[in-house]
């Protein structure tokens, strides 16, 4: 991880800290990135990133032009739960790793390869997703592992579909992690949900740079929701 990566997720802990003991209330604004910067002594592109994890935690949101603010829903219990086990923390890196080589690539073959009897079962998938994710407000986790893994198999490629059953615990480890932010946030609920669904699409409309795009920026969100709670390494 590089040296800008850490300033900006130690960042991000120092402010959740400051809303877990409530400092910074639910509802209330956040300082502008200019105060942040001057607050801790970096430039603004830290405090941008930082404040990009803790939106993507479902911690803050932002109003058009008018800064960001604390979540109304955000309580200490539910962000003191959201913790990893140093004994996890490697593990978890390594699979992102992983996935981001795997899975944009997978995305780009499935729009290829992608046979009409998968493209039904991938829709079927996204649909019990949008109901258990958006009108019963669950994280959807055995929904948004079966989908990864429909995406693995429509390649094709036998060597992708054994990698993806190997690394099927680890994932599932790390997808309560990311997805549990989501838990009372309707909005971030949707935005996964609209993820996923995005990339289905193009799959469907055998557009393979666009799946592979949309890949890489599901990734990016997830990852950036799990850094906001590891522990400094």
């Amino acid at each position: 991880m590089s040296q800008k990566e850490k300033v900006s997720q130690t960042i991000a802990r120092e402010l959740l800290n400051l809303i877990k003991t409530g400092e910074l209330p639910p509802g209330s604004k956040l300082p502008t990135e200019m105060q942040l910067s001057s607050q801790f002594g970096v430039s603004r592109m830290p405090i941008r990133e930082a404040l990009s994890m803790l939106r993507a935690a479902g911690v803050i949101y932002s109003r058009q032009g008018g800064g960001s603010y604390v979540e109304e829903s955000t309580n200490s219990t539910r962000l003191h739960q959201i913790r990893v086990e140093n004994d996890d923390i490697e593990n978890i890196k390594y699979l992102f790793e992983m996935r981001k080589i795997l899975e944009p690539e997978a995305a780009y073959l499935a729009a290829l390869r992608r046979t009409s009897k998968q493209i039904e079962n991938m829709k079927k998938i996204v649909k019990s997703m949008e109901n258990e994710s958006i009108e019963k407000a669950s994280s959807a986790r055995e929904e948004d592992i079966a989908f990864h893994r429909a995406i693995i198999e429509a390649t094709q490629n036998p060597i992708m579909i054994q990698t993806q059953v190997n690394l099927a615990s680890l994932y599932e480890k790390t997808l309560q992690i990311t997805l549990r932010p989501n838990m009372e946030l309707e909005i971030k609920r949707k935005a996964v949900y609209k993820e996923h669904l995005d990339i289905l699409l193009a799959i469907e409309a055998e557009e393979p740079d666009l799946a592979k795009l949309l890949s890489q920026i599901h990734l990016r969100n997830a990852e950036e929701k799990l850094s906001l709670f590891l522990k400094d390494y």
